[in-house]
Formats: C-alpha cells, sequence, structure tokens
C-alpha cells in the first residue's frame, strides 16, 4: 500500500472515531502481509480490539461520571464476619438484575458491616457492565437538592437524578431531616418510582424512619414507592471498625463508657 493511501486510510479511521485501529493499522497490514490468517478473521480480530478499547473507556467515563469516591469489590468482602447477608445473596445482587427489573436495594444495619463496601461495589459493576450510575451520601443529597429548591431549579435537579440507571445513596439516618427536607427525598424516589434503581444505605429500621424524617406521613409514603419492588438485605454483626480497635489493644469507647460507670 502506498503512503498516500495509507494516510487517507488512517484520516478516513480517524474521522470515523476508530481511534485503536488508526493506532494499529501499520502493525495489522505488517502482520497481515507476513502470516496466510484469511482477511476476513484478521478484520474480525482488529474489530474486536476496537470494540474493547471503546467499552474500556465508555466505562472508564461512566465511573467518573458516577461520583463513586472509592473502588470496592465484592470478591474482598469479609461475608463470613456478617450475619444477614450470604455469597449466594451477593451473587444475585452483582448480577444486576435488579436494574433491569428498575428494582431497589436497601441495605440495612449498623456502622461498620461493609454496606457501603457492598453499595460502592455494585456502582462499579453497574458502571462497567454497561449502566450508568450515580453516587452521593444522604448528606449531600439533601444539600443538593435545597440549593435546588432555593434556586427555582427543582424540578430540572429530581429529572437529572432520575437519569441514571442507578442512584446510589449512602448514608440514610446519621443525621435527622428537617420536613422540608424529608419531603425532598420523598420526592426523589416518587420520581425514580418504578422508571430506574436506588441502592441506599441505612443504620435505621423501617419503623425509625418517621422519626427520622419528622413525619410519619412522609415516612410512610416513602418507604411505600421505595420498597414495592425491592430487596431489603438486614445486616448484623459486630463493626469491623471496633475488632480492629479490639485487636490493637484499644477500647471501644461503649465499652470504656460502661467501665467508668462501673467504677462509680
Amino acid at each position: 500500500m502506498s503512503s498516500v493511501a495509507l494516510e487517507l486510510l488512517r484520516n478516513n479511521l480517524t474521522e470515523l472515531n476508530l481511534g485503536f485501529i488508526s493506532n494499529y493499522i501499520d502493525t495489522f497490514l505488517h502482520e497481515q502481509a507476513r502470516n496466510d490468517k484469511p482477511l476476513v478473521e484478521a478484520l474480525c480480530d482488529l474489530l474486536d480490539h476496537e470494540v474493547t478499547q471503546r467499552r474500556q473507556r465508555a466505562a472508564k467515563t461512566r465511573l467518573k461520571l458516577s461520583r463513586l469516591p472509592q473502588i470496592k469489590d465484592l470478591e474482598q468482602f469479609q461475608i463470613e464476619a456478617v450475619e444477614g447477608i450470604t455469597r449466594k445473596k451477593l451473587n444475585e445482587l452483582a448480577s444486576l438484575a435488579f436494574i433491569e427489573r428498575k428494582e431497589n436495594v436497601v441495605l440495612m444495619g449498623p456502622s461498620g458491616l461493609g454496606k457501603t463496601h457492598i453499595l460502592s461495589a455494585l456502582v462499579y459493576k453497574a458502571c462497567n457492565q454497561g449502566f450508568t450510575a450515580y453516587y452521593m451520601s444522604a448528606q449531600e443529597l439533601i444539600e443538593e437538592l435545597l440549593k435546588a429548591k432555593r434556586q427555582n431549579r427543582l424540578k430540572r435537579k429530581l429529572a437529572s437524578l432520575c437519569k441514571p440507571h442507578l442512584l446510589a445513596i449512602d448514608e440514610i439516618g446519621y443525621e435527622s431531616f428537617s420536613r422540608e427536607e424529608a419531603t425532598l427525598l420523598f420526592n426523589l424516589v416518587a420520581s425514580r418510582y418504578e422508571k430506574s434503581s436506588i441502592i441506599l444505605t441505612t443504620n435505621k429500621t423501617f419503623g425509625q424512619w418517621g422519626e427520622l424524617m419528622g413525619d410519619n406521613a412522609i415516612a410512610t409514603a416513602t418507604l411505600d414507592r421505595l420498597l414495592h419492588h425491592a430487596d431489603v438485605v438486614i445486616m448484623k454483626g459486630e463493626s469491623y471498625r471496633i475488632k480492629n480497635r479490639s485487636k490493637l489493644g484499644l477500647v471501644p469507647l461503649n465499652r470504656l463508657s460502661s467501665a467508668k460507670e462501673n467504677r462509680k
């Protein structure tokens, strides 16, 4: 192939956004001239590499847009240290079928059991499997909704938060909501209801959500939509952070307080 034709080929590949093939075309032509692999098979291999590169770039972009602060893997999760969840259940969640079905996942339990680990791992896997996802802590979510409301763009903000296939809300329950904040959370859940999936972590039982949201009616309406199509995983056990403190010879604060009380 002449240098002019090769340059034209590269330019056309670049214009078609076939970046990998454009960069690899010299090597491909050289190898094709040396071996006897059928041209169709060689072209299939070349296009497979292009598709793989595109998928990897797209997954990287989705992960960046998800705002996930830490990448986690379900294989790293120490399931033997937690009651209420099995490897079978983890594998079921990892299939991401709940996203296909537009269902929700609630990970409930005290702090330190790995709820955020599971949530983060599922967000990461979703991004790699072609789903769009968006991560927010509960506090970040409420702050953004309040800001949007003050700026008269709440409807637009809710529409934006309804776009991802998976919305991940972390740490619901560590701070109580005002009635206004609870209403905003309800509006979000209602907006995504039966349209796309929510995965959230909480340290509160559903019976405590009335107090958490400052209004039993809003809490009931929110849970009604959240749980209608949901997989609820109730996790139990001792915080791995406390276990690590114990291994280092450090006494958990609650035990320290009990010791002080006993000395009185």
